[in-house]
């Protein structure tokens, strides 16, 4: 597949024990003011230690259209570890750090090693390691300040206009996770995520299913079979054979 590495960072930048799960309820907003409500986000933000599920995803451009599915692991703060099967066959891994990028293709036998600057290029946005791991955990990629905020207080949700460099739309559920947010980059790129529904773990809600819109392309992400909190294992070795890929 020629076009693997674009799709792997569409998907990234677009992903006790808990064996089941409650759909989470949608209750009504309360009165909050701003500063209130960005405290409320950070209470609620991802906590637990460890995630792991099972994805499907579908991908489209003008040019093609792709579904696969996988496995996704985090830990927090850590490690964000993905595998995925296209056409039922594994095809992609990828091992993300703070600090570094990894992944490698079987079909076509290439692999990546590099930063986040790649990323950050592409979509003329930040992009680090708690961007990502907020994107798939549904909180907020980027927390603006109180005073950059118009906060509009609708029954279902909470409607923020937001005066900062990239982000500048987003409502954020009763329960304090984001629903929707649109961020646009230096050279005028757009980056929405929305988010459809959430499942709930305790003391976690969490995405079931996130869509993920740039540059012409649509990535959906759905989580299933979730758990939390287990000891996991995120087993990554760069083939040697490989050839490395040169953006």
């Amino acid at each position: 597949m020629k076009n693997s590495a674009y799709i792997l960072f569409t998907v990234l930048i677009l992903l006790g024990s808990c064996k089941s799960y409650n759909k989470t309820i949608y209750t009504q907003t309360k009165k909050i003011s701003r500063n209130k409500l960005l405290k409320q986000l950070n209470k609620h933000t991802f906590s637990a230690h460890t995630l792991d599920s099972r994805i499907s995803i579908s991908y489209q451009d003008t040019n093609q259209q792709i579904s696969g599915n996988g496995r996704l692991r985090i830990l927090k703060d850590s490690i964000i570890w993905g595998s995925i099967n296209f056409l039922g066959i594994p095809m992609v891994k990828f091992y993300i750090t703070p600090k570094r990028i990894q992944y490698y293709n079987k079909l076509d036998q290439t692999y990546y090693d590099g930063n986040f600057e790649l990323l950050q290029q592409q979509f003329g946005v930040p992009v680090n390691f708690t961007n990502l791991q907020n994107l798939l955990t549904g909180d907020m990629l980027i927390k603006p300040e109180p005073e950059n905020i118009h906060l509009s207080i609708i029954p279902q949700y909470y409607d923020l206009s937001v005066k900062n460099r990239y982000l500048t739309h987003a409502r954020i559920s009763p329960f304090y996770k984001v629903l929707s947010e649109s961020l646009y980059g230096s050279k005028q790129d757009s980056l929405h995520v929305k988010y459809t529904d959430y499942q709930s773990f305790k003391r976690e809600n969490l995405p079931k299913k996130i869509q993920i819109r740039a540059a012409g392309k649509t990535l959906m992400i759905h989580l299933k079979n979730i758990s939390i909190d287990n000891t996991l294992k995120f087993p990554f070795k760069l083939p040697s054979s490989y050839k490395a890929l040169i953006f």
